[in-house]
Formats: C-alpha cells, sequence, structure tokens
C-alpha cells in the first residue's frame, strides 16, 4: 500500500453528510494534490429497485420499468446529488470527476475503490435512507468494514 492515496472517492447522494463528506474531500485533495471522484450509486434495474411486483404496479412505478425511462431516471436523480455537491463543494483547484455506479450502494462503493489505483474513500456518516439505515446498518458502516483501502467517514 502505498503511504499517500493517488485518490479520493467520495460517494454521494444529496444529502447533508455526503456534502460535507465531499467538502472535506476537496479540501484535503488540494492538500494532497490529488483528483477527487464523486460517486452516485443507483439500483441497476427496476426490480433492483422496486422488487418483483407481487400485484400490479402503481403506474408511476410502471413507467420505470421501460429501460429508457429508468436510464433517465438514473441519470436525473444523479445529475440532481452531483449538483448538490458541487455546490457544496465549491471552487477548487482540484480535478473533480463523476462516475455512477449500478447496484447495492456498499457493494458497488467498495468494488469500485478494489478497482482503484491507491484510493480513500471519504463518506458521510448519514445518507438519505432513514428508517431503512437503522434496520439494515449504514452503507458508510458497510464501506468501512468491507472496503480494502483507507476510509474516512465524516460526521
Amino acid at each position: 500500500m502505498t503511504p499517500y492515496p493517488k485518490i479520493l472517492l467520495v460517494p454521494v447522494d444529496g444529502s447533508e453528510g455526503a456534502n460535507e463528506a465531499a467538502s472535506y474531500a476537496a479540501s484535503l485533495a488540494e492538500k494532497l494534490d490529488i483528483p477527487v471522484e464523486l460517486l452516485y450509486a443507483f439500483p441497476k434495474d427496476p426490480v433492483d429497485m422496486f422488487g418483483v411486483p407481487t400485484e400490479a404496479p402503481r403506474a408511476e412505478e410502471l413507467e420505470y420499468f421501460s429501460p429508457d425511462a429508468f436510464a433517465k431516471l438514473r441519470e436525473q436523480t444523479a445529475e440532481k446529488a452531483f449538483m448538490a455537491t458541487r455546490s457544496a463543494i465549491g471552487e477548487r483547484s482540484v480535478p473533480i470527476e463523476q462516475k455512477i455506479l449500478s447496484g447495492n450502494p456498499a457493494e458497488a462503493i467498495v468494488a469500485h475503490a478494489k478497482a482503484a489505483d491507491a484510493p480513500m474513500i471519504v463518506i458521510g456518516s448519514r445518507g438519505l435512507s432513514g428508517f431503512k439505515e437503522i434496520l439494515l446498518g449504514s452503507v458508510s458502516q458497510r464501506v468501512l468494514h468491507h472496503a480494502n483501502c483507507p476510509v474516512t467517514v465524516v460526521r
């Protein structure tokens, strides 16, 4: 393992916690002179997002079972999260890239970090998941336990 990271990976979802983590990461990246990559995880398909319908889906859900509509939803929600994060970060002198990941957020983030060269993950302690987070455990906790690189949790 290299003594310092070569890239900071920052999972974002538009939440205050994610934005604080991104702002911290951007400041750190400036000092280390390394890039930041904002990561937005989105379900890989409508079944992953809504589950297998056991009864007739509602009209607003049914429209997203179209591949084009689902892709548009992914792009729109990612762009909203990226815009909120970039607004929170402000103007910085480091390169900031954006990447949309598919699948379970924690698994997708960990897999992406494994493929990166000397990454460090900077993640907020709370996202948008609310009650579901209490039942299933937070994304940040799962990333912290499964990532094979340094992880900083910003509170």
